[in-house]
């Protein structure tokens, strides 16, 4: 769970760290402040913000350090990593409808909550389909956007 108590008590800083809060915007970053012990949150982890109007019941996935407020769980793991991050978070967006201010999206709900991830032949979760999977969507977007850029170019 985040540990900071709100974006008064730190200082702001553009070339700061992510302080993440409960907002469904901008990969749940609040703002930028300065590193602060005791606060700073690992990466490689899913956020699951569990409060908020409009932004409870939403993941996001961070590779880098943060901060975050209590508004936060943090989930992580071993298979974690970029792209399967980014493949658990809009899986389990897909549930997220469920929770409101009266059903928050507690710990507890959190490891009881079941979604729909795809197996190997042994019946365990395919990390290695799921990374392969949000790796080849990637390419797919960061390929269009340099066609773009190069036709851009060629005109000029």
């Amino acid at each position: 769970m985040g540990k900071a108590k709100g974006a008064n008590h730190l200082e702001r800083d553009n070339v700061g760290i992510s302080y993440l809060g409960a907002t469904n915007r901008n990969n749940a970053v609040l703002d930028f402040v300065k590193p602060e012990d005791g606060l700073v949150q690992k990466g490689n982890c899913i956020a699951f913000i569990r409060n908020g109007e409009g932004s409870i019941g939403y993941s996001v996935y961070k590779a880098e350090d943060f901060i975050s407020t209590a508004d936060i769980t943090l989930g992580y793991a071993p298979f974690l990593d970029r792209y399967t991050g980014m493949f658990i978070t809009t899986v389990a967006d897909k549930v997220r409808g469920k929770y409101s201010y009266n059903y928050k999206r507690s710990e507890e709900r959190l490891r009881n909550e079941m979604i729909q991830l795809p197996i190997d032949d042994s019946g365990l979760p395919d990390w290695q389909l799921m990374h392969d999977y949000m790796l080849s969507l990637e390419t797919q977007k960061l390929s269009l956007v340099l066609s773009h850029f190069a036709q851009r170019i060629s005109r000029a």
